[in-house]
């Protein structure tokens, strides 16, 4: 699936405000803004696609919950994340960590991704780092 997003409104968020500002001065035009917002606590924006590349796996299982939780009730169609397809088993972290997520896997369990598109991470043990992309009704 492709997009052309010129053609399309794109707000772009990110909870690290220095990076919102960076962005702004580079990036803003008619069709692409800028807001700082946490993906966790704030009302998301309405959106067709949520995309949330390289998020969820520096948050704990609650706090995705409650991240997939606003992405249900921002009323977006599709949600677009970072995945580890090959990743056995999913472990809890501290909100600030990282680790590598499946999120067919245990506790999320969602099911086969409509389109997956492995990213070509360059280091070797994160070789299936992928970017899903569910319909927001089955999260």
């Amino acid at each position: 699936m492709f997009i052309s997003y010129r053609q399309h409104n794109a707000r772009r968020a990110d909870i690290v405000e220095d990076i919102i500002a960076k962005n702004k001065k580079r990036y803003t035009d008619d069709k692409t803004s800028f807001v700082c917002l946490d993906a966790v606590q704030d009302d998301l924006p309405r959106a067709d696609l949520v995309i949330c590349r390289d998020c969820l796996v520096h948050l704990s299982y609650a706090d995705i919950s409650r991240a997939l939780q606003n992405i249900k009730k921002s009323g977006a169609k599709y949600f677009l994340t970072t995945t580890f397809p090959n990743l056995a088993e999913n472990r809890d972290i501290k909100t600030g960590d990282w680790r590598p997520l499946n999120l067919q896997q245990e506790p999320f369990k969602l099911p086969e991704p409509l389109e997956i598109v492995n990213e070509d991470c360059p280091e070797k043990e994160y070789a299936d780092k992928s970017l899903g992309l569910w319909a927001v009704s089955d999260l």
